[in-house]
């Protein structure tokens, strides 16, 4: 018979091995089967790839991307941005995504997104040549649409 150190020990490896998936993206994104906070393997098995993430090259200061890669798949449209552990922490969805995450779709007008999402839970703001709508995906991930006026949604985003 197991002591009660012994059985408290096993209680909380398993909490810890299951901490990584309490905080990850409940809401699941349609023509997807991975997460915010799903490692790469576990990214590229859902995604069928066996292309490595690349670091992350951007204008902004070096400490911004210290350790931090990228999964881009051209042809599906998808990026998976994952921090320094290999955690998936952003998800961005261009052409040819052709899947609605939120009720939304690339090529949707604001008007559209309005219709779909309601009112943005912070003002648009600019980006780039677009205006970024952001929506509560789930009780831990964010949604946010990058809407142009002549396009409509250019890119879609899941982060924390």
């Amino acid at each position: 018979m197991a002591s009660f150190a012994h059985k408290a020990t096993m209680a909380l490896a398993a909490f810890v091995m299951l901490l990584p998936a309490a905080f990850a993206q409940q809401s699941s994104v349609a023509g997807i089967s991975f997460k915010l906070g799903d490692d790469v393997e576990t990214v590229k098995a859902a995604l069928k790839t066996n292309i490595d993430p690349e670091p992350v090259e951007s204008n902004l200061p070096a400490f911004a991307n210290t350790n931090k890669s990228v999964l881009f798949l051209r042809t599906k449209g998808i990026r998976v941005f994952f921090n320094k552990k290999g955690i998936a922490e952003t998800i961005r969805f261009d052409p040819p995504f052709s899947g609605a995450i939120g009720g939304v779709k690339l090529g949707d007008t604001e008007k559209k997104v309005r219709e779909v999402k309601g009112k943005p839970i912070k003002a648009p703001w600019p980006f780039g040549a677009s205006q970024a709508f952001q929506y509560a995906l789930d009780d831990t991930a964010y949604v946010r649409f990058d809407i142009n006026d002549n396009d409509g949604v250019q890119a879609i985003f899941v982060t924390k």
